[in-house]
């Protein structure tokens, strides 16, 4: 086979091996044959089914007419999953099946997620120099540096740079040896163990000075280097020198051998200071400027009724309590309830703003403004995208509102929310059962 095709095939099983439903009408996923119990991981419910439902669509486990589960069939075909699945939300307006990559929160496939999923599902283990422990997203990803650098630091530990040692391991036909000392080119000779590289490190305005006489492992010196602080007159208030040196260090390289221009020690690391210094310049400059952005507020037409709504959860519990409340100008009320088989904080927020979007059209407002302070959920709302737990959820939210003649939904903090919380937290405590003194006592 050729490369393309061989790219094609890999292609294929990454996909097959990491794509999922989630569950909206249910019409088009297949009980056995398609996972659709988890958002998480492909999961499908295990087997042999009886021969009378080999041919069984999810729609099927629900009432008719309707898209909530039949809780007779799911007990009666899968008894085992029958908690698990009424955990799982379906659109009550009947928006249709959709496919998730699950490699993500989005249920977006990118290429980091796909790269990802490939080296850990296909590599069987194999981490290259550095080993399994490493934590690359502290160590690298959150380093405060360019990106670019993120992405030079990761190749640097991966051992992915051409130096001469590993182009000679790939039967690459150079010469291996360092063009400024003739020893064997390694990673760790680059840019610790050669005379220039020393010379480098010695002139760094560290603290503490860097001792890579003794350096074999690179992944369990990394840190240690990365978190040495600066002396004040360098200007690197913030962040790591230690990459922006090795960046460095690999540009004159390249221009040593390629370009024959031999650079200073001193000139080397002041290249590498100076784009530290711009890097961490330009990134306060943005950070200021994003926090004196002022936010202009949506201007409501007159009449608008206000709908607040929260959600109270407890971790590891599977019971919500939703809380509305309704300002208007006229007068103000509330509504409140308890629900069940509800999985996360995120889930019972969104199910709260559904309560709230019913009441606005069962009480036939036109203008309505919808609040609530779960940034996540509000974006996901304005966006039209969310993560795939909350497909059906806002799906029908965003079905349901187009009733309305004038509709928003906004954001506020949670300190002004104290009304809609004070009503989920109650409902909560009702449907939660509780013990005294061994006894059960049911909620009302």
């Amino acid at each position: 086979m050729s490369h393309g095709w061989r790219s094609i095939l890999r292609g294929r099983d990454l996909l097959a091996n990491n794509l999922g439903w989630v569950v909206g009408n249910g019409q088009s996923i297949h009980v056995w044959q398609d996972p659709w119990l988890s958002v998480n991981k492909q999961e499908r419910p295990i087997g042999p089914p009886c021969e009378h439902y080999v041919e069984l669509k999810v729609s099927d486990l629900m009432l008719p007419e309707t898209c909530e589960w039949d809780l007779h069939k799911l007990q009666l075909c899968l008894p085992d999953y029958k908690d698990s699945i009424q955990c799982i939300k379906p659109s009550q307006t009947g928006a249709p099946d959709k496919i998730v990559w699950l490699g993500t929160k989005t249920g977006e496939y990118t290429t980091k997620s796909g790269y990802y999923n490939a080296v850990n599902g296909e590599d069987n283990g194999h981490a290259g120099p550095v080993g399994d422990d490493f934590n690359w997203k502290k160590n690298v990803w959150n380093l405060e540096c360019a990106p670019k650098i993120k992405m030079f630091s990761w190749k640097l530990l991966k051992g992915a740079l051409p130096v001469g040692a590993r182009l000679h391991e790939r039967h690459v036909p150079v010469d291996p040896a360092c063009k400024r000392c003739g020893e064997v080119e390694s990673i760790t000779h680059l840019f610790f163990h050669c005379r220039f590289a020393r010379k480098v490190w010695q002139l760094a305005p560290f603290a503490t000075e860097v001792d890579c006489s003794g350096m074999i492992d690179l992944a369990e010196e990394w840190l240690p280097i990365c978190v040495k602080k600066c002396l004040p007159p360098s200007g690197i208030s913030s962040g790591s020198l230690a990459p922006w040196i090795l960046w460095s260090l690999w540009k004159e390289r390249n221009k040593f051998v390629f370009e024959g221009h031999s650079a200073s020690p001193e000139d080397t690391l002041s290249k590498a200071l100076v784009i530290a210094r711009e890097w961490c310049t330009t990134k306060e400059r943005n950070t200021l400027s994003k926090s004196i952005r002022i936010t202009i507020p949506v201007q409501l037409p007159p009449l608008t009724v206000t709908i607040r709504s929260d959600a109270a959860w407890a971790p590891g519990g599977t019971t919500a309590g939703l809380g509305c409340f309704v300002i208007s100008p006229s007068e103000s009320h509330s509504f409140s309830k308890g629900v069940s088989h509800v999985t996360s904080a995120l889930m019972a927020e969104g199910l709260a703003m559904l309560e709230a979007v019913k009441l606005g059209a069962k009480e036939e407002l036109r203008k309505i403004c919808f609040e609530s302070d779960s940034s996540q959920l509000i974006s996901a709302i304005n966006s039209g995208t969310c993560c795939p737990e909350l497909y059906g959820v806002v799906a029908d939210i965003l079905a349901f509102s187009t009733i309305f003649e004038f509709v928003t939904f906004a954001w506020i903090a949670r300190e002004r929310n104290i009304q809609a919380d004070r009503l989920a937290k109650a409902a909560l405590n009702v449907s939660v059962p509780q013990v005294v003194d061994g006894v059960v006592i049911a909620p009302n």
